[in-house]
């Protein structure tokens, strides 16, 4: 039911009510008892009735024009962000970030899977905002670091062409299994299709209930489409590789230095179990590889156990997802180059940034829970050295 119908229904309904009532006064009042009352009471208390029901109609109408407003404007930052990316995870990078920012979601993913061997892909991107917003991209089938969880999304892309929007995963059986974190309640699930063939999916999440309305699905399903529209282009085209010249420009520092980004590496054997690098001649030549992304004022430490934590000063926020796309394509050179020997070595990449004044062990923290929920620690946490080894 539209607005003018939803209008005109009330006052319809407040006559028929009014008239009603006026009916039923007559028949109770005799012909020798009069019923005395203001002749215009009746009429003021009408015209009252309607004009609040008017107002009460014309609330809601700016209500929900403020809210395509505030969506519109979202998807036109979007494109205004990516409209000069040429590269692909950067690009899905910023789009997780501004739906983070601009759609009320607190958690948003995007999947993607091979359709070809030319193909990029499968690459996970999550981003998860509660007091810190951070982002996190690798190639594990899990999500929120449940392996259930990206199965059963996969399942519902695949029944259904289009957006799946659920109100509240407790109240759903099929949900029944899964552990869920705060930040997911109301769940909505939009499939990604290239030329008629599923290629990914976009889901986004809340920790109230019924939290996605229609005009949040209505903009959403706009939004897939832009995406689908990216990977159609991005199709044979993985991440590309830059040569060190135009790696060390990116490098350049042309932020606050009040900002601090952060970008945390993960190295584990790829598999199910997901158990952590032990190889200490790996371990070193992909962190001595990766230190020639570093710019003048970046450093490098060995984060619990088998991470690196890249600290990367003056980098902003807008900077950062072109910093992180380009250290897992410099990963991808190194491993490239390795054949058999770094075969089953995976990299699990995760940033953030933090203002002036912000808490840096916090924004690790969420990190830490972000990337290794769904792995066994068979290892004592280390602390962070004071110094850096690169």
């Amino acid at each position: 039911m539209d607005i003018e119908e939803r209008i005109r229904s009330r006052i319809e309904a407040i006559l028929v009510n009014d008239a009603r009532n006026y009916a039923e006064m007559r028949m109770m009042v005799s012909s020798d008892e009069p019923l005395e009352q203001d002749p215009f009471a009746e009429e003021r208390n009408l015209y009252q009735r309607i004009l609040n029901s008017y107002r009460s109609a014309v609330s809601e109408v700016n209500n929900l024009l403020e809210e395509n407003v505030g969506f519109l404007s979202g998807l036109s930052r979007i494109i205004e962000t990516i409209k000069d990316k040429d590269d692909f995870q950067e690009i899905c990078s910023q789009i997780v970030d501004c739906v983070l920012q601009d759609f009320g979601a607190e958690y948003c993913s995007l999947i993607f899977q091979p359709r070809s061997e030319a193909d990029f892909g499968p690459l996970y991107l999550e981003g998860i905002r509660e007091q810190h917003k951070f982002l996190f991209s690798h190639t594990h089938a899990a999500l929120l670091g449940s392996v259930e969880f990206a199965q059963l999304v996969m399942q519902l892309a695949r029944e259904t062409s289009d957006c799946v929007n659920i109100g509240d995963v407790y109240r759903e059986a099929r949900f029944n299994a899964i552990d869920f974190p705060g930040v997911v309640r109301a769940l909505v699930c939009l499939p990604i299709g290239v030329r008629q063939n599923p290629a990914g999916v976009l889901v986004l999440s809340h920790s109230l209930p019924r939290f996605f309305n229609q005009n949040h699905t209505r903009v959403l399903k706009i939004l897939a489409s832009m995406v689908a529209h990216v990977c159609l282009l991005s199709v044979g085209n993985k991440t590309g590789h830059r040569d060190s010249a135009s790696l060390q420009q990116a490098a350049c520092i042309a932020g606050n230095e009040k900002t601090l980004s952060v970008v945390l590496l993960n190295l584990e054997h790829e598999g199910f179990s997901r158990q952590p690098l032990k190889d200490r001649a790996l371990f070193d030549s992909i962190r001595s590889w990766l230190s020639h992304t570093l710019g003048d004022k970046d450093s490098m430490l060995q984060y619990e156990g088998n991470g690196l934590l890249m600290l990367l000063p003056g980098v902003t926020e807008e900077q950062i997802p072109l910093r992180a796309a380009r250290v897992r394509a410099a990963y991808d050179e190194w491993k490239a180059g390795q054949g058999d020997v770094g075969r089953d070595v995976n990299l699990s990449l995760g940033y953030s940034t933090c203002e002036s004044g912000e808490d840096l062990t916090h924004a690790l923290e969420v990190a830490s829970m972000l990337m290794r929920a769904d792995r066994d620690d068979e290892h004592d946490s280390q602390p962070v050295p004071s110094s850096p080894l690169i």
